[in-house]
């Protein structure tokens, strides 16, 4: 009894108090949006948090979605009104996954035609047929944002349906041979198999680069996917298994996401196949945290975990106060603290299944 208290006790003070940043509601006079799904979260150089979700019609994946931003300003304590980033109906855009270098902040997704879905897109470059991506940029605190660059070519393999970037954050390598790359992690699948790989980019993001599949066992099926610098310039890779193991994934690349090693189960990281977030803290470059639902049959009992030595063993970690946690998106705070942007699932205003995407902070102590 007294190992449960201390460990309820350390959980309330390390969880700071939560904020809702997007729920059903109207962004327009003609549009209503039922389902804010797909958290992405980033802090700009200046101090900026920046909040990105899909806005959706519905609880479908693909559903004619917009991508829509919240910023939180410094010493703000409020986010400021909703802003679309980009849309492109009826066509449905996918998966924000968000980058902060120090002068641009760049965010990739994906593009479904309308009426079609990751497994009814065909693998070819089809504008209105296929999966594609694009990527764009914005240079003044994520207020206005660049033209669509689409990287279909660069980013799709062959035979393949659907790709999908993150969704969650890139990383910009920190150190090592490969200081300055800028990395976006991938997943791609085709008849219901996946496999992961890295898109970077080695010019300040002029153009892009795709790695090579990270090599799985039988039986493994990697999906969403994150991936966090390691202390000596390496990248860890973190994913989710779409297959029927449920716990975490792991790899590690030493050439920048060039190449990976083999996927590795994680047993010691139960998950009931959900996308997950990993990070490497800023101010402590030993330090790896990573969120998820760590109830192996639902997506619940949400944890922050912390790790001392690159991702091969983890802590115990602090709980989330929330009885759903989905996907999930952290980003480092000053003050030894991290922030996350999770989903709680909950009905929509019409009684619909829905999501509601909250804020708070939690206090790292590794």
């Amino acid at each position: 009894m007294i190992a449960i208290s201390i460990a309820l006790l350390f959980s309330q003070t390390s969880v700071g108090p939560m904020q809702d940043v997007f729920t059903s509601g109207t962004l327009d006079p003609t549009q209503k949006y039922e389902v804010f799904r797909i958290p992405a979260l980033t802090r700009t150089r200046r101090g900026t948090l920046l909040a990105f979700a899909e806005a959706r019609k519905s609880i479908d994946d693909q559903s004619s979605n917009i991508l829509v931003l919240r910023r939180l300003l410094p010493k703000s304590k409020n986010w400021t009104p909703l802003t679309i980033v980009m849309r492109d109906e009826p066509a449905s855009l996918n998966n924000p996954c968000v980058l902060a270098t120090k002068n641009v902040i760049w965010l990739m997704y994906q593009r479904y035609p309308q009426g079609l879905n990751e497994r009814t897109t065909q693998p070819n470059f089809d504008p209105e047929a296929s999966c594609r991506t694009f990527i764009i940029s914005s240079v003044d605190e994520g207020l206005t944002w660049t033209k669509p660059r689409e990287l279909t070519s660069t980013v799709k393999g062959a035979g393949i349906q659907s790709d999908a970037c993150g969704p969650g954050i890139g990383v910009e390598v920190q150190r090592g041979k490969y200081k300055g790359r800028l990395v976006f992690p991938f997943n791609e699948g085709a008849k219901g198999k996946y496999d992961v790989f890295a898109v970077y980019s080695d010019d300040r993001g002029q153009t892009w680069k795709r790695g090579n599949n990270a090599p799985k066992p039988d039986g493994i099926q990697p999906n969403e996917v994150q991936v966090a610098g390691m202390s000596d310039g390496g990248l860890r890779l973190n994913a989710r298994n779409q297959a029927k193991g449920h716990f975490r994934l792991s790899s590690v690349s030493h050439d920048g996401g060039a190449n990976w090693d083999m996927v590795k189960p994680e047993p010691s990281l139960p998950d009931p196949v959900c996308m997950g977030s990993i990070l490497r803290l800023s101010y402590n470059p030993n330090v790896l945290v990573m969120s998820n639902p760590s109830d192996p049959t639902r997506r619940a009992r949400g944890l922050v975990r912390t790790s001392t030595d690159d991702g091969n063993t983890w802590s115990k970690g602090i709980a989330i106060p929330s009885d759903s946690f989905e996907y999930s998106c952290l980003c480092p705070l000053p003050g030894n603290r991290v922030g996350i942007l999770f989903e709680s699932k909950e009905n929509s205003t019409t009684g619909q299944e829905g999501y509601r995407i909250r804020f708070t902070t939690i206090a790292i102590m590794p």
